[in-house]
């Protein structure tokens, strides 16, 4: 554990314990230049943590290039100006600085966190990595034979394979059908003039959010933000791929692998998270598959029946998709038997709907555990940023826990008729399942 880390942990209990009982003050800051920032000052702490997300991620990368986007996340505290890998490093750790990027299907996201005494050097450090990043040939090669290894293991393992599959099935011809990590030959492939091409056009301020917690004042943040991001162009140059809408409903696909258990991966269209049924979902999902060994699913498939350790469903969010999902794994012999109680009990809640008591404990569960999520003033930024490239406002946060108790019977049960249906189910199983039936 770094030193900020362990500093953090030992002061974030007082700040936080605060946070069920008292709304959460989120300011927008608007800097001279324009770049907006939402912001919640906690002064009692001396960290500071930011959160950048350029909306766009591994859906921009090149034809043949999965896997950049990713790549570039990984190239962004490997040396900035006169620093090389080596020297950025060194600083970082000297000054107890935690900087990096990170990169997913739909954003680009950088990161940083310091103590107030050091900041000075931790904005110089992040304004260089964006203005000036070296993307020395070193550092891209080293970064490669990282990131393949990862690759090769996900290509034999059956949960990965069964997730790639299904995204390549439901989003055929799509970028959210490639694989965000990209693979052995796709990573090899890229250049450094793909990486360099990529800062220069996969980013654009407007498209970036930015979120920013601790010891600092909105007069503070404003100048910073045309400090940080003076660089980033002033528009996006990639255009955005187009919305897509899912493929291969109701079918089901076998990926024959030779091993004890079979990886179910089942999904059908979801609701954006701005959606006004959004919240009904949420107490649905929980109830049918989401709240672990409280859902239904897991009742009936692990508990009464020892088919299985786990199964679990939520909703994906995507900014050109929105799906339901789920998926389990269990014995090849009881694949069949399996996913018959997956399609039975998404149809029993689909035509009876939630109980009172369900309703009563899923809202529970939904806002008692809310405030676990700010548990640290880096987690209050990065779950925040979330929310804003959502496209929430900043109120969200306090007014969030109010809709969850608002929502009634009728309209959970609305939402199950909406969302799920059995036979509208793309299927992957991965294994030798008895009593499935690939569709042809």
């Amino acid at each position: 554990m770094s030193l900020l880390n362990r500093i953090a942990t030992g002061l974030a209990g007082a700040f936080l314990l605060a946070l069920p009982a008292a709304a959460m003050d989120v300011q927008v800051v608007k800097s001279p230049g324009g770049i907006e920032a939402w912001l919640v000052e906690e002064h009692g702490l001396p960290i500071i943590s930011i959160d950048a997300g350029f909306d766009g991620g591994g859906r921009l990368d090149p034809e043949g290039k999965p896997g950049l986007a990713l790549l570039v996340s990984t190239l962004m505290n490997e040396g900035a100006g006169d620093f090389d890998s080596t020297a950025f490093s060194q600083k970082m750790d000297d000054k107890a600085i935690s900087f990096g990027g990170s990169a997913d299907g739909d954003a680009f996201y950088l990161s940083l966190n310091t103590l107030s005494a050091n900041k000075a050097d931790a904005f110089e450090l992040m304004r260089l990595a964006i203005a000036s990043p070296r993307f020395d040939q070193e550092a891209i090669d080293r970064m490669k034979a990282q990131i393949i290894p990862g690759i090769k293991e996900a290509d034999q393992d059956p949960s990965s394979i069964a997730g790639n599959t299904w995204q390549a099935g439901a989003f055929a011809g799509h970028p959210y059908g490639r694989r965000v990590g990209g693979t052995e030959e796709s990573i090899a492939a890229i250049t450094r003039d793909d990486i360099v091409s990529f800062m220069g056009t996969a980013l654009g301020r407007d498209k970036l959010k930015v979120v920013v917690v601790g010891d600092i004042t909105a007069a503070e943040l404003g100048p910073l933000l045309d400090t940080l991001f003076a660089t980033v162009p002033a528009t996006r140059a990639l255009a955005d791929p187009p919305d897509v809408t899912m493929t291969n409903m109701g079918k089901t696909q076998i990926v024959e692998m030779d091993v004890p258990q079979s990886v179910i991966q089942f999904g059908s269209p979801g609701l954006k998270s701005t959606d006004p049924e959004f919240r009904a979902a949420q107490v649905m999902n929980y109830v049918l598959g989401g709240g672990g060994f409280a859902s239904r699913m897991m009742t009936e498939i692990r508990a009464k029946r020892g088919l299985t350790y786990g199964v679990g469903t939520g909703f994906a969010t995507s900014r050109l998709a929105e799906y339901f999902y789920g998926g389990l794994a269990t014995a090849n012999g009881t694949a069949g038997q399996a996913l018959d109680l997956v399609k039975a009990e998404i149809q029993k809640f689909r035509d009876g709907g939630i109980t009172d008591e369900e309703l009563a404990d899923a809202k529970a569960y939904l806002t008692g555990s809310f405030p676990l999520r700010f548990d640290s003033n880096a987690k209050i930024s990065n779950t925040l940023l979330s929310y804003v490239l959502q496209g929430f406002g900043p109120d969200y946060v306090n007014t969030r826990n109010a809709e969850v108790e608002a929502v009634t019977k009728d309209q959970v049960n609305a939402a199950a008729k909406r969302l799920l249906d059995p036979a509208q189910l793309y299927i992957v199983v991965v294994g030798k399942p008895e009593g499935v039936t690939a569709t042809p």
